[in-house]
């Protein structure tokens, strides 16, 4: 496997895993597209006929939302992320390899607590029964699932890095 975003060979935890994160960049460039389209549809309906679809913008508030969360562990799975490496390139390769692990090892405990935060705000919110009241009508803790999935998936990719950061200096003694 010569680059992270090429499908494993072995059928393992790897190969799964590959294929959720995938899964997650498409079905966020889907959202992203049916974003554009929905939006576009509803200004050609709005300027050509009295038609407006009224629900267009608030749905395409969650869309942006949700495909964000989902687009974010792809994106740092591929290593499409932003990167601003300028200073780890003038390092000596020890200290760049202890500022990596550092930074994916405070990534994976940043997100861990997003995740946890999330967790305890969906189960409160879904305790309380609050509704979210516009166009559309639903219960407040579904727009806080994305936020909880995107985390814990962030988590284990920043944690998958640094275990493989490990394992590569590992085999290079």
């Amino acid at each position: 496997m010569d680059k992270v975003i090429d499908t494993p060979s072995a059928v393992s935890f790897s190969r799964y895993y590959h294929f959720l994160l995938t899964g997650c960049g498409l079905l966020a460039a889907t959202m992203f597209a049916s974003m554009a389209v929905l939006v576009c549809s509803d200004i050609i309906l709005r300027n050509l006929t009295d038609i407006s679809l009224a629900w267009t913008t608030e749905a395409s508030e969650y869309l942006l939302m949700s495909a964000t969360m989902l687009a974010a562990p792809w994106l740092l799975y591929c290593g499409d992320h932003i990167r601003i490496d300028i200073s780890l390139r003038m390092m000596s390769a020890r200290w760049r390899s202890l500022c990596e692990r550092g930074s994916y090892l405070l990534g994976a405990f940043i997100c861990a607590v997003f995740t946890w935060y999330s967790l305890v705000v969906t189960l409160d919110s879904a305790e309380q029964g609050g509704l979210v009241f516009k166009v559309l009508v639903f219960p407040e803790w579904w727009l806080n699932l994305p936020m909880i999935f995107c985390f814990t998936l962030l988590t284990l990719e920043f944690m998958r890095r640094l275990l493989k950061q490990h394992d590569t200096e590992l085999e290079g003694l």
